[in-house]
């Protein structure tokens, strides 16, 4: 049997192909592995910022029911109560004075000899009648 003839340039050029098809399919298992880890390196990123956020959001949370347990304690209706107990002070006794004044000008008015006709607008400036009353 007669073996086939194999010159050195052809020798060389199918270990240069297949150094070429070799060095190619390490490219290839390089990128695909480069992919591969920067799909996982971005996952793992979003997942860390995921983390991050929601460690903020616990902690507004927190802050949030700290300020309410704290608000809502009962100092604080005692100081709401308080207020509110003032406010209607403060009510009663702008109601006081404006019956005051409406009688003092009645009895201004009276004295003035006012017999039911409107006044003029320059006597109610001199009056200082100008405001209706609110009730």
């Amino acid at each position: 049997m007669r073996l086939p003839f194999v010159s050195r340039r052809r020798a060389d050029q199918a270990v240069t192909l297949a150094t070429n098809a070799v060095w190619h399919m390490v490219e290839q298992a390089e990128d695909r592995t480069t992919a591969e880890l920067g799909a996982r390196l971005d996952a793992e990123y979003a997942l860390t910022n995921a983390h991050r956020e929601l460690g903020r959001e616990k902690a507004k949370r927190e802050r949030l029911k700290a300020y309410m347990l704290r608000t809502h304690s009962g100092r604080y209706e005692m100081r709401l109560a308080r207020a509110l107990r003032a406010v209607a002070e403060l009510r009663a006794e702008a109601a006081v004075q404006r019956r005051v004044v409406r009688r003092l000008s009645d009895q201004l008015l009276d004295a003035t000899g006012y017999q039911a006709e409107p006044l003029l607008p320059a006597a109610r400036a001199a009056l200082d009648l100008d405001q209706e009353d609110p009730k």
